[in-house]
């Protein structure tokens, strides 16, 4: 027991409180843990925090392991001494809850509540006495306590990074069918008739099998209005306690206006973009907001979450969080042990944790099945003593963490070896869909980045730690092997990942026993180690055209982006009309960018028409979505509009291709052509970016009968090749590398000819089928520089060709929307068959040369 009871004394009544953050932290209690002083880009954060405090957005970023943490506790204390009501400061996961409050307590002595499990640690935050630390779930659950007397006047948003997946959980209901198969069974049975309806019932039988080409599948939009409409689908809730679900309250009323998902083990139902800027806690003026995130080289997912971007940005320079890396990327078949060649995977983490700590992440549990025999993941009861234990294990060991990216920190000799298994997607059924089954890559790309980021920080957390990451999952490796990915990470990390791309080359490793000893000598500070670390760390990066073109995407999915926060506020409100006019534009404009996000748009819009009673608009919207995508996914096709085309069987590509651009009305009211050519006519405009160039040419491919895509943004295989057009039937090949930007009296470099040779040998391995391909680049001259040696394969195309075979293709593409259908119809056979669209017709027309020495 006390002798002295200080609680007892009187203060001064006059007594005040600092409010400028530099200020408070040096009010701080002197306890055992109190840092002496805060680091450069703590203050520096502080300072000009203090600058802006009485803006509604401020984002404060900093690098991982930087303290952002101890940045936003002495905003909190800020605010609650300048007598904000309510100061929230909300983390992502409970464990950091718990950091949070003990960082608060032990390091600096402010008083402060938790939130957890329904209930408040002490009264301090109702009284008025201290700010409440709480988790995403506790504010934004659709019964969340955060209203009325203890509605927030400040929220600090920690790990602001990642809030878009919190966030989406809480407006999400997820039905598991583990918990009740008779439930899920009849779920099944209220949509089986509209997937008949469509000829798609063994498709959702192989869905639930797990047997199908992909793990989960989407209900039209469409069904979903149907099902919410007549009330169906909320008796089903009712039916089997889904109401008692924390994002019910949230969804109960707008079931008609979410897209629903189904996998063999799940049902999800959820808004196909967060409604944020109809969100009280997000959108009141009269509520301040902090963000703390990591270094962002992307605001995508911030607007995602949050609705907008940040009225103001604050990113002090700073060393700390910046941590020595090893990166070995080394794909399983390239590896042997014993003598055999593509070992288990457990038997390479084997390997390495009988001599390491070593923290396993993977993407998913069914991913981390194959560790199991080394580390099973711990359920949720047991997460935060077994991840306590594990931070003071002192022996070799290894710990499975699945599908979390943030919140989890090891520094130090904590644990300094990691795998990384599995790019960090498909963290719900939604995501699963748009980058498994539409293949939306571009879209994912910042989000991507951002996690990998954040995977990476978890055993490296300042200026003086390091640490060894392995990967040995082919999709993680060949994403990080395309320039314009590494260009979304921040500068270091990408030259850090090409520092180990060329010391595991070097080496040549290749056997699982090397792989633990590299990392001893690593982590014992080997000297050859430090000094090559030290000269190549800085040598290495990305190119500056890689750099420009992950920008020019960025910036066009940034401002998509704006664009879905306006469309799903106002579907909330009810308004699909002026929904469908926030979406429309920026599906025209972000298809350059990414043409299969511009497809999931079309599937959005079409269900702004479902809405309105008007299926066969929006069965026009999902023609467009399948053009972008892929014709088979599961949408309503037109029924009241067939024409006489639509008996017509193709005779070749080029005549399914017109037949599905001219064919699907009797009478067009307008060009359905203009469409293609408002894409197609850029590469006329030199003043244009390089995607909107490459977006160009792969749809004047797709136009003209080809396969057409772009390799380095629409697959995972390790190709930079920018367009890649495919004849299947005359098994003819055209590879286009666009130098459209270069200026007119520009050469073709050497290392532009050697990234051609690269390409040519990845497509004579990817595609051993095709007897004739040839590399054309694009570009203003056809010569190189005396040291390039371009191969015979190896051709130019002048830009100026290439506009004017476009402009012959544009009139002929007039000519037949003038026709009358019966004639349309009979002129697009006929040219089909003529020569001169037939592959090398078309090769005669663009006129490629050999390139000059």
């Amino acid at each position: 027991m006390s002798l002295f009871d200080f609680n007892k004394l009187s203060r001064p009544s006059t007594q005040s409180k600092p409010i400028k953050p530099i200020d408070v932290f040096r009010s701080a209690s002197s306890l055992d843990a109190t840092p002496n002083d805060l680091w450069r880009g703590q203050s520096h954060a502080l300072e000009q925090w203090e600058e802006h405090r009485n803006k509604n957005d401020v984002l404060v970023s900093l690098h991982t392991g930087a303290g952002k943490s101890l940045v936003g506790i002495i905003i909190a204390q800020s605010l609650m001494n300048e007598g904000v009501q309510n100061v929230v400061y909300a983390c992502a996961t409970n464990d950091l809850v718990g950091q949070t409050r003990k960082e608060c307590e032990e390091r600096l002595g402010f008083t402060c509540t938790t939130r957890g499990g329904g209930r408040f640690s002490n009264d301090a935050f109702e009284n008025g006495t201290g700010f409440c630390i709480t988790n995403y779930q506790a504010l934004f659950n659709s019964r969340s306590v955060f209203r009325g007397d203890l509605r927030p006047g400040a929220i600090i948003f920690d790990d602001a990074h990642v809030a878009e997946k919190v966030i989406r959980d809480c407006f999400t209901i997820s039905f598991d069918r583990s918990k009740n198969e008779a439930a899920f069974n009849e779920f099944i049975k209220m949509v089986l008739p509209y997937f008949e309806a469509i000829s798609r019932r063994e498709h959702l039988a192989a869905i639930l099998r797990g047997s199908g080409t992909y793990n989960c599948t989407m209900v039209h939009p469409g069904a979903v209005v149907s099902i919410a409409q007549s009330g169906a689908l909320i008796s089903w809730m009712h039916r089997h306690n889904i109401a008692q679900d924390f994002a019910f309250g949230h969804l109960a009323d707008k079931l008609a206006y979410c897209s629903i998902f189904i996998s063999k083990y799940r049902v999800e139902i959820s808004p196909s973009f967060l409604p944020s800027r109809r969100l009280e806690l997000l959108a009141s003026r009269d509520i301040r907001r902090v963000y703390l995130s990591a270094t962002l080289t992307s605001e995508v997912d911030f607007c995602r979450a949050f609705g907008k971007r940040p009225a103001v940005k604050i990113e002090p320079e700073n060393d700390a969080g910046v941590g020595e890396r090893l990166v070995v990327l080394r794909r399983r078949d390239q590896l042997t042990w014993k003598g055999t060649r593509n070992p288990e995977f457990s038997v390479i983490a084997s390997s390495l944790s009988a001599q390491h700590k070593v923290l396993i992440a993977s993407s998913s549990y069914r991913a981390a099945e194959k560790y199991k025999s080394v580390a099973v993941p711990p359920n949720v009861t047991e997460f935060s003593e077994k991840l306590e234990a594990f931070r003071r294990q002192t022996h070799p060991g290894a710990f499975s963490l699945v599908a979390r990216v943030d919140g989890i920190d090891l520094p130090h000799g904590t644990c300094r070896v990691s795998i990384a298994d599995g790019l960090p997607t498909g963290f719900s059924l939604c995501e699963q869909y748009q980058f498994d089954c539409l293949e939306m890559r571009n879209a994912f790309a910042s989000r991507i980045a951002n996690r990998i980021v954040q995977l990476f920080g978890r055993t490296n957390r300042g200026r003086n730690d390091y640490s060894v990451i392995f990967s040995f999952d082919d999709r993680l490796i060949s994403w990080l092997s395309k320039g314009r990915n590494l260009a979304l990470l921040p500068s270091l990390l990408q030259r850090q990942i090409q520092l180990g791309r060329s010391l595991v080359d070097q080496f040549g490793i290749s056997d699982v026993d090397a792989l633990p000893a590299l990392a001893n000598q690593v982590l014992s500070r080997d000297p050859g180690w430090l000094t090559f670390y030290r000269d190549t760390v800085s040598a290495t990066g990305v190119t500056e055209e890689e750099i420009n073109q992950a920008r020019e995407t960025d910036a066009a999915i940034l401002k998509a982006a704006q664009a879905e926060a306006e469309f799903s506020a106002h579907l909330w409100d009810g308004r699909a009309d002026l929904a469908r006019e926030a979406l429309g534009s920026a599906a025209q404009e972000v298809a350059s960018a990414d043409r299969r996000l511009a497809g999931w748009y079309s599937i959005q819009l079409g269900h702004t028409y479902e809405l309105e009673g008007d299926p066969e608009s929006a069965s026009k919207q999902y023609a467009d979505a399948r053009s972008r995508t892929f014709f088979d996914i599961t949408l309503p096709h037109p029924t009241t509009s067939a024409s006489v085309a639509s008996a017509v069987i193709p005779q070749n590509s080029l005549h399914a291709s017109l037949l599905s651009i001219f064919g699907s009305d009797r009478a067009i009211a307008s060009n359905p052509w203009s469409k293609f050519d408002f894409h197609i006519r850029k590469i006329c405009d030199a003043s244009l970016s390089a995607n909107q160039h490459e977006e160009a040419i792969r749809l004047l491919g797709e136009v003209l009968g080809f396969k057409a895509s772009r390799p380095e943004q629409e697959s995972d295989q390790e190709s930079t090749l920018d367009v890649l057009w495919l004849h299947e039937g005359a098994k003819t090949a055209y590879l286009w590398s666009l130098k459209s930007k270069k200026k007119s009296e520009s050469l073709l470099n050497s290392e532009e000819v050697g990234i051609g040779h690269n390409h040519l040998q990845w497509f004579a391995t990817a595609h051993p089928e095709y007897s004739s391909h040839e590399l054309w680049f694009l570009a203003p001259r056809a010569e190189a520089v005396a040291e390039a040696y371009p191969s015979e394969k190896m051709k130019v195309v002048l830009l100026e060709d290439v506009q004017s075979f476009y402009r012959a293709l544009d009139q002929s593409m007039i000519n037949l929307f003038r026709m009358p259908p019966a004639a349309r119809v009979t002129e697009i056979e006929a040219m089909a068959r003529r020569q001169e669209w037939q592959p090398d017709g078309i090769r005669a027309q663009l006129r490629p040369v050999s390139i000059k020495r």
